[in-house]
């Protein structure tokens, strides 16, 4: 019975490992064949990139190609291998490898042999990988460079200058013959039975949409506008007073989008498709969109009717100018895609062409140099709103708007001239990304302020120092708000949907910094967890602070010193296990983090020495809040120690800011360091004559009563000296607060003075005696000068 078991146990084990070596076996055929095909691809890039009249279209195919072998290879880059990590540890095992010329046993060189190996066959699979993706990025990047290059030159393409009169009438010519053309196909279409029959069906349709779209532009959408504004003006609270304002933008939103549909749909209606006019009827569909959004953004931005919400401050006559230039800037796109569709589909001559782009972008550089001065005027005058006028000092966001409209002016000016010096592809480049920049930066700028005013809204009530976040919520919405809107500006600005990916795709794969992948997602897991251990320091403070500390018997600089001491401890443990979750391996960096540090330390070396003295101030503890202390000529009360520098408060209530260094290297005297207690000196001087024991008596007296100071040791008075208009006593005490050293002594003076006045003991006043020579000479000299004035009479 045993010895079959054993049989069956060992057949399986067999079967086990034979298929563990088939599956490995056919686990390698498999990435075989992907190394194959990754190679066949690298070498039909290779081949098409020698190949200089290779379309953009066929680069961009190959392009996809080369960038899915890129992320084959980093899935099988990223995933560590278990069996080498396994060898890796055992090879680790080994003893370190001898010198020169010491041995080791065979048996441990022959195993190091062995691991090493087994270490070199299971990276292979790694090591392959690593050089197809390396081999596909630098193709990839290669196709890029060839496309960014192409694009370049076409757009640096000079053509015959649109202001060269010989031109004019063959450009009208050719547009006359395209428009000849398409009428004619026109007619060619509905000659046929079918196509005849379909226009007439549709022509009662197109013309009552056509209708319905005039009724609503012209009736409907006026009459509900007026109503919503008027109602928004007479609102009796703000948050009524912003959803009239709400539901006038989606009015405004709304109904010219139906207007648009209806003519949309009106077109479609008649059936009408000639082939002559194919890329026209092919964009037709953005020719309302870029209307209805460029009337949608003129009104959400500068808002004629309800001035209270307009973006940038401006009076009524103005926002109304730029908001109907926000709806040309909108022709002036639907223009530009006419021109650009009529290229496709008809042969223009490169002076034809050059004409009637500079038409458009002439329009459009007046409609922005229009709207350019209208920002820059409203910056430079004041604008009166329902909450008072509104300057260029007190307008908020005006410095940008400034800057904004000369920006403007600029790019309205290069357009032009480029379009002059025949450089019309460049000036189009630079005059459509121009507008639709503007509207994105007008839709940003409201997306802005609508969240920070719901922001606003659900903080009502309550105080900014009580919400720790209030002043970060503006700031944070900015931030998103920026980094959402930069992929657009990119794609305006000519970059294409394969940069971004690529850019993307760069930050999720990440690069190599001293042998660790750093890629956004260890970054966010980095900031992530070091946010949650400062969150856990702050929540531990607050807890020591308001329920442990206070119940020892700790004073308030002792308590200060571990609050700081727990958070430096808790900002550093959080700094290291962020950095252990996120993966990063800091020893290749050892080198390079000491030489820096060396660095810095010279560099900084104030600075460290004053981190490190504070550092010593919270341990040693020699100066702490609130004690009195004099140092560097000063003298105050110690109101923090920071990791720099110390803030002392003087008698005077001034802050002065004391390097921490000379605290510890510098002579400091602390007043209260071991106690609160501390002498008094008080000089006192009575005239000569005056009873002495008295006097002693009254000094005493007045040390006695005064509650303030101590009665051990005893008051005493000293006889200390004969000056030369006083016989000089010294009250000398100790009080139980030094603190109060200035009080008490005006208090002793006060009683000393009122008591040595009863007792007529006299507190004198220095006196001199002058001797005046020649006494006689100088009385007969007075004498003749009175007589001679006497005479004079």
């Amino acid at each position: 019975m045993y010895r079959g078991l054993s049989l069956a146990v060992a057949l399986i084990v067999s079967l086990a490992l034979a298929a563990g070596a088939i599956a490995q076996d056919q686990s390698q055929d498999d990435f075989n064949k992907r190394v194959e095909a990754w190679e066949e691809t690298a070498t039909r890039v290779e081949q098409a990139l020698r190949d200089e009249t290779i379309s953009k279209a066929t680069l961009d195919e190959l392009r996809t190609e080369a960038v899915a072998d890129r992320e084959e290879a980093f899935e099988i880059i990223k995933d560590d291998s278990l069996e080498v990590r396994m060898l890796q540890a055992q090879l680790d095992a080994l003893p370190d490898p001898p010198g020169e010329n010491a041995e080791e046993p065979a048996a441990v060189t022959e195993r190091r042999a062995e691991l090493l190996q087994a270490i070199a066959t299971a990276n292979a699979p790694t090591l392959a990988a690593r050089e197809a993706y390396n081999r596909a990025d630098v193709l990839v990047s290669e196709i890029d460079g060839i496309i960014r290059s192409r694009f370049t030159t076409d757009l640096m393409e000079r053509s015959p200058s649109p202001l060269i009169p010989t031109n004019w009438p063959t450009a009208l010519g050719e547009l006359f013959g395209y428009v000849g053309a398409v009428s004619t196909q026109i007619g060619t279409d509905l000659e046929k039975p079918e196509n005849r029959t379909r226009f007439l069906r549709g022509l009662p349709i197109a013309i009552g949409l056509i209708v319905i779209a005039f009724v609503v532009l012209l009736l409907v959408h006026p009459w509900v506008t007026k109503r919503l504004d008027a109602r928004a003006l007479a609102a009796d609270s703000p948050t009524r007073e912003r959803l009239f304002w709400l539901a006038t933008l989606m009015v405004r939103l709304v109904l010219p989008t139906i207007a648009g549909a209806a003519f949309l749909f009106a077109f479609k209606a008649l059936a009408i498709s000639p082939f002559a006019a194919r890329s026209i009827i092919a964009v037709i569909a953005s020719f309302p969109v870029f209307l209805v959004v460029g009337y949608w953004l003129g009104q959400l931005v500068f808002s004629p009717t309800v001035p209270a919400h307009r973006v940038v401050a401006m009076d009524d006559k103005r926002a109304r100018r730029a908001a109907n230039l926000c709806l040309a800037l909108g022709g002036v796109l639907v223009a530009e895609s006419l021109v650009e569709a009529a290229n496709r589909d008809y042969d223009f001559a490169p002076a034809s062409d050059a004409i009637l782009s500079a038409i458009v972008v002439f329009a459009g550089s007046y409609c922005v140099w229009r709207l350019a001065r209208t920002l820059i005027a409203a910056r430079q005058a004041p604008a009166d709103t329902p909450d008072g006028p509104i300057t260029a000092e007190t307008a908020p966001g005006v410095d940008f708007v400034f800057l904004l409209g000369r920006l403007m002016q600029l790019a309205a000016v290069a357009a032009a001239v480029f379009v002059v010096f025949g450089y019309v592809k460049f000036a189009r480049q630079a005059m459509v990304p121009t507008i639709l920049s503007l509207g994105a930066i007008g839709f940003a700028l409201a997306i802005y302020l609508l969240l920070t005013g719901l922001s606003r809204g659900l903080l009502r009530g309550r105080r900014p120092e009580d919400v720790p976040i209030y002043s970060i919520v503006p700031i944070a919405i900015a931030f998103v708000v920026i980094a959402a809107a930069l992929p657009i500006f990119a794609l305006i600005w000519g970059a294409r949907v394969a940069d971004l990916l690529e850019i993307w795709i760069l930050s999720v794969q990440g690069v190599e910094v001293g042998g660790t992948r750093i890629s956004i997602g260890v970054v966010f897991i980095l900031i992530a967890v070091f946010l949650v251990g400062m969150s856990i320091t702050r929540w531990l403070q607050r807890v020591l602070d308001t329920s442990v500390l206070p119940k020892t018997r700790m004073d308030r600089g002792a308590r200060k010193a571990v609050l700081t001491g727990l958070g430096y401890t808790g900002v550093t443990l959080s700094a290291l296990v962020a950095i252990s979750v996120a993966g990063i391996d800091l020893s290749n960096l050892a080198i390079v983090a000491g030489a820096l540090s060396v660095g810095i330390g010279f560099g900084l070396q104030a600075i460290v020495s004053n981190f490190v003295s504070g550092i010593i101030l919270l341990i040693e503890r020699p100066v702490k809040e609130g004690d009195w202390i004099e140092v560097s000529g000063y003298s105050g009360i110690v109101r923090r120690i920071a990791v720099r520098s110390t803030r002392i408060e003087t008698f005077d209530r001034h802050e002065v800011i004391v390097p921490n260094s000379e605290l510890i290297t510098g002579t400091v005297t602390n007043m209260t360091l071991s106690s609160k207690t501390g002498r008094l000196i008080v000089p006192v001087g009575v005239a000569y004559g005056a009873d002495i024991e008295k006097t002693q008596e009254i000094l005493l007296q007045a040390a006695r009563d005064n509650d303030k100071i101590m009665s051990h040791p005893e008051p005493v008075v000293l006889f200390v000296g004969l000056g030369e208009s006083s016989i000089d006593f010294e009250l000398r005490c100790f009080l139980a607060d030094v603190n109060t050293v200035v009080t008490v002594k005006s208090d002793l003076l006060l009683e000393i003075y009122r008591n040595l006045g009863q007792a007529g003991i006299e507190i004198p006043f220095p006196q001199r005696d002058i001797t005046v020579r020649n006494v006689d000479a100088l009385a007969e000299a007075i004498a003749s000068q009175v007589a001679a004035r006497a005479s004079a009479r």
